[in-house]
């Protein structure tokens, strides 16, 4: 059940006087990375890149500007993308917000002019219904059929609103005319939201005994649409704009569940069908209601922002950044843009409280793009503006080519963390130390008892959450162990990744021993409609001392039921890390899971 209220004893239990920043040392490239030159200030802002990838064109008799979508390594020249198109409006109307930015940061007039140019393009893309397409083809002409790129209001549609109520937001004072075709174009667009939401509004499915609001749908995608809509509200008050607030808002903060301790731990779910997977890129629901909750006085929005970031977010700080959760976390495919939307959504969260360690995550979050990764590389380069298109955590390996999504989602990210001092002081910020979650995969283990079966699935896809790889599948008097490694002597938190079955014969109850002394029992709850995959706690907190456990794991049930079983997680109570600071200096980061 998503809690109500948080009182969260979360926080940074040191974060040291900061001095200004010195030049960091050159940060430690993968295989087959080339040397980088490095600007003084590895968060200095470039758009030099993203100018790089910007093309004018006159379409129809008017002067717009594309984002070419793809730029690849070593040369960085453009790249189609096959099959759909040179450009689009995913891309462009996010640089839009990129050059909107800028100008207000900079005062920057060339900057405006893009961003006036990108949303010609944006507004040029655009139905007669308000919907939009997404891709022009090489001969600029409009791709119509394309399975991303038809007609409707999906991604790009989102997108393209949050463009344009940022720059009604900019240019109502600045170019009254212009902004009065924006707002013809924005208002187009909110009817077209309107007709997408209204005939399911207040309505409710149920997927595994969550409740999921019906009228939204892509909870990620009309995430962008609440930015927007906050964005021209701001400006001009309209009810039919407050009104889609009210009820997108309403739906973005109804999908959230778990705690510090229940799956999946505060997170904004991403998509209506699947309550187990949340990814990383796009998930900028806590942007969005920490936003629009401040401007109508929606407590509860805020709130739903801060338990993401007190529960969930915070933690990715902790263990490191992840692709995606679905329910193991997975390390590869780290991008920019799922950093950019940790980022946004710690800063929004700081703007809507003003409490001071919001701004220190934001820094901390983007530091992903100074190096603070997994394959010890800046992600982004100040000396020409990339950003880089990701990397894997497993392997260290960087992807160099650099593409319009990535370069645009690092600049964003930047471009908020220098919004705040508190938030520049944890940017350049590397982890040192971490003690956190440990995951054991259950093909892993050896067999003390029956005989339990190791399965390769088909594809790690179930349909609506991930294998963690090979998964093992216990009968009744299966018996399983491992040794485990304890650093600190405290609580722990045992999880289980397993699959909850929709048909029993039986109750199926797991055993949890450590050192040969039974500490759990827990028994495996149905399923109300159909078998999925999740991760369910292994009981209450267990003192562990320091050094080597023989952990057990014990499956009893009927002789004709089984239980299907990924992997286990170790979740120390109380988790930490620590950074090192350019300057030398030290600070850590801790949670504690069990006070709140």
């Amino acid at each position: 059940m998503k809690s109500l209220r948080l009182n969260a004893a979360l926080g940074l239990l040191v974060f040291l006087l900061m001095l200004p920043f010195a030049a960091p040392a050159q940060a430690k490239t993968a295989t087959s990375v080339p040397t980088k030159t490095m600007a003084t200030d590895p968060a200095a802002i470039n758009l030099a890149h993203l100018d790089a990838l910007g093309q004018d064109v006159t379409i129809g008799g008017k002067q717009m500007l594309i984002i070419h979508i793809y730029s690849e390594y070593p040369d960085y020249k453009w790249v189609d993308a096959a099959g759909e198109g040179i450009a689009c409006v995913d891309d462009t109307a996010r640089a839009a917000i990129v050059y909107l930015n800028d100008y207000q940061q900079t005062h920057n007039q060339q900057s405006l002019e893009k961003a006036k140019k990108a949303l010609t393009f944006v507004m040029h893309m655009q139905a007669s219904d308000g919907e939009f397409y997404n891709f022009i083809k090489s001969d600029f002409s409009i791709n119509t059929d394309g399975p991303t790129s038809k007609k409707s209001f999906d991604w790009w549609a989102a997108r393209a609103m949050w463009a344009l109520g940022d720059g009604y937001s900019v240019l109502k004072d600045t170019d009254p005319a212009f902004a009065g075709t924006v707002k013809t174009s924005f208002l187009l667009a909110n009817t077209a939201l309107q007709r997408k939401i209204n005939s399911q509004y207040g309505e409710y499915t149920s997927l595994h005994g969550y409740r999921v609001p019906a009228w939204i749908g892509g909870f990620d995608a009309m995430s962008n649409a609440l930015l927007g809509l906050t964005d021209f509200y701001r400006s001009q008050p309209l009810d039919a704009v407050k009104d889609s607030m009210l009820k997108l808002g309403r739906g973005l903060s109804e999908y959230q569940f778990g705690s510090f301790t229940q799956y999946p731990f505060g997170a904004h779910l991403d998509w209506d069908g699947s309550p187990t997977l949340w990814h990383a890129y796009g998930s900028g629901q806590s942007f969005a209601l920490a936003n629009a909750g401040v401007l109508l006085n929606q407590k509860d929005w805020v709130r739903s922002a801060k338990q993401e970031m007190d529960q969930f977010f915070s933690h990715l700080l902790v263990t490191g950044m992840i692709n995606q959760m679905g329910p193991t976390p997975d390390k590869n495919g780290q991008i920019a843009y799922g950093v950019n939307m940790l980022t946004q959504g710690f800063m929004a969260v700081y703007h809507a409280t003003h409490e001071q360690k919001y701004a220190q995550y934001a820094g901390l979050a983007a530091s992903w793009l100074t190096g603070n990764n997994d394959a010890h590389f800046a992600m982004y380069d100040p000396a020409n503006g990339r950003g880089y298109d990701g990397l894997d955590g497993t392997t260290g390996k960087v992807n160099l080519n650099s593409g319009a999504e990535s370069t645009i989602e690092a600049l964003m990210a930047l471009q908020a963390v220098h919004q705040s001092a508190a938030a520049l002081n944890t940017v350049n910020a590397k982890a040192v130390e971490r003690h956190t979650t440990s995951i054991y995969e259950a093909e892993a283990f050896t067999v003390s008892a029956g005989h339990p079966q190791i399965i390769t699935p088909a594809s790690n896809w179930t349909g609506d959450a991930l294998y963690s790889g090979q998964i093992v599948q216990m009968s009744n008097n299966d018996q399983l162990k491992q040794e485990i490694n304890v650093a600190h002597q405290e609580k722990y938190i045992l999880s289980a990744a397993l699959v909850k079955p929709h048909t029993l014969s039986g109750a199926i109850t797991l055993k949890i021993g450590i050192d040969g002394h039974a500490v759990s029992t827990v028994q495996v709850p149905r399923s109300p409609d159909s078998d999925y995959l999740t991760l369910m706690g292994l009981g209450g907190p267990l003192s562990l001392s320091r050094g080597k456990h023989t952990l057990t794991v014990t499956l009893q049930t009927v002789a004709n039921q089984s239980l299907v079983l990924d992997n286990i997680v170790l979740q120390p109570a109380k988790e930490y890390a620590v950074f090192k600071q350019p300057n030398g200096s030290l600070f850590t980061l801790a949670r504690n899971l069990l006070k709140d």
